[in-house]
């Protein structure tokens, strides 16, 4: 399974515990399971669309981003720090935004709003239990 962006993602964050992470697991992965991970995929950010008049912030919209979240878990174990930094990227690097504006116009400005009220929400509980 080729990835035309490998050498990027080694070179930004090699080092990283994520990185190293991913790569075990996706040594793991069959064609079978990329293929139904992306399914999944593909149905979550076009529920998320279908639903983003709603609101960064609401309830439907937070759930949503919650197993968006945790669907990094097929690669590596997500914490807030990195879904931010995520989040970040889908607005700043055009590959990111081109792909969530083919599920709807403005859709990867209101993924990093969501993404970033969700890490909000999660630190507040975190820090007042």
């Amino acid at each position: 399974m080729h990835n035309p962006y490998a050498g990027e993602a080694k070179k930004r964050w090699g080092d990283t515990e994520a990185y190293r992470q991913s790569q075990g697991r996706v040594k793991k992965m069959t064609k079978e399971d990329f293929a139904l991970i992306q399914k999944k995929e593909d149905a979550l950010m076009a529920e998320i669309a279908a639903h983003r008049d709603e609101g960064a912030a609401s309830p439907k919209i937070q759930e949503l981003i919650e197993a968006h979240h945790n669907n990094f878990r097929h690669f590596y174990e997500p914490n807030l720090k990195l879904y931010r930094g995520l989040a970040g990227l889908y607005i700043e690097d055009p590959r990111f935004s081109a792909y969530f504006e083919k599920y709807a116009p403005g859709l990867a400005q209101f993924m990093h709003d969501a993404m970033i009220a969700y890490c909000d929400a999660e630190q507040s509980r975190d820090t007042n239990p």
